[in-house]
């Protein structure tokens, strides 16, 4: 008897030491989840901001919509001069260079005098003036030289450039004068249309498509290699908002969703993309206000709540 007494003494130890194990593990997973509730209580869910404040930092909103987004054919080239962008100056009746009033650089006005010839017939001097306003880039004559028919000087006005894209005869069929096209030059763009489509020279497998280029900053230099996105048209999408709309928080892609004066993220999932716009395929609905300029500065002021810094 004393022996099964002890035996099931041992048990019962044995037993308790267990059960106590089990309520060990318990609070600690329940304290656990308990910490895990507390830091996501502490995670900021919303920024507040006034109207005021969304006029002070230039925040936009706009409802969310059906939209559509552009197609469109790459093709690549080259900036060159626009062929009424450069004038050789000649005399107009042979004589002596009296005296070339410009020189190499020098920016002239339509109508400034370029030089003064004395005439061989008459003898008698008359001014060459310029036909356009533009940039001296060549002179080729001076003061006392015949003028013997040659070009005395070139005026150039490059405000104006042309690009030249290869069009191949997979897109040609796609591709029409008066299509936009979205120009780039490494961080530059802009916006232009298709003023024409020619065969190109030598009997090249491609035709060119003569853009128009506002060089008026001169940030487009001739010879330069350029990309042309061409719009060749449209795709219907349920809903759209400007990729400035999207931001990445923790690894997800997200909006910001207006509720009076407080702005929610809302992760969403997008699809198809274009320049300008980006396919909403879920997470929010029609009709619901997004930020859609500047939503960055909402992603910090969260992000600056969720340290903790009130500053």
């Amino acid at each position: 008897m004393n022996k099964s007494h002890s035996t099931i003494n041992k048990s019962a130890r044995d037993l308790l030491g267990m059960l106590a194990m089990l309520l060990t593990l318990l609070f600690a997973t329940a304290a656990m989840a308990d910490d895990n509730d507390e830091e996501e209580e502490e995670r900021p869910e919303y920024v507040v901001l006034s109207q005021e404040q969304l006029l002070q930092h230039k925040i936009t909103v706009a409802s969310v919509e059906a939209g559509s987004l552009t197609n469109t054919t790459r093709a690549f080239g080259r900036i060159v001069h626009d062929p009424a962008s450069l004038s050789h100056i000649r005399a107009r009746f042979e004589g002596v260079v009296k005296r070339i009033t410009v020189n190499i650089g020098d920016k002239v006005e339509k109508g400034d005098t370029l030089a003064i010839i004395e005439s061989n017939e008459s003898l008698k001097q008359y001014s060459i003036t310029s036909p356009m306003s533009g940039k001296v880039i060549a002179r080729h004559a001076n003061d006392g030289e015949l003028t013997n028919g040659q070009v005395l000087l070139s005026i150039a006005n490059y405000s104006r450039a042309i690009a030249h894209l290869a069009i191949f005869p997979t897109q040609r069929t796609r591709i029409s004068p008066n299509l936009e096209v979205s120009l780039r030059l490494e961080d530059l763009q802009q916006q232009s249309i298709i003023d024409h489509i020619s065969s190109s020279a030598d009997n090249k497998p491609y035709s060119i498509a003569f853009v128009t280029v506002d060089n008026s900053n001169g940030y487009w230099p001739l010879g330069a290699m350029v990309q042309g996105d061409i719009q060749i048209g449209f795709e219907a999408v349920n809903m759209a908002l400007p990729k400035n709309s999207i931001q990445e928080l923790d690894g997800q892609t997200i909006v910001f969703v207006k509720e009076g004066e407080r702005f929610y993220p809302r992760q969403v999932e997008i699809g198809r993309t274009d320049s300008r716009l980006v396919e909403i395929v879920k997470g929010i609905q029609i009709g619901q206000q997004v930020v859609v300029e500047n939503s960055y500065l909402l992603k910090a002021d969260l992000l600056k709540m969720e340290a903790g810094d009130d500053d």
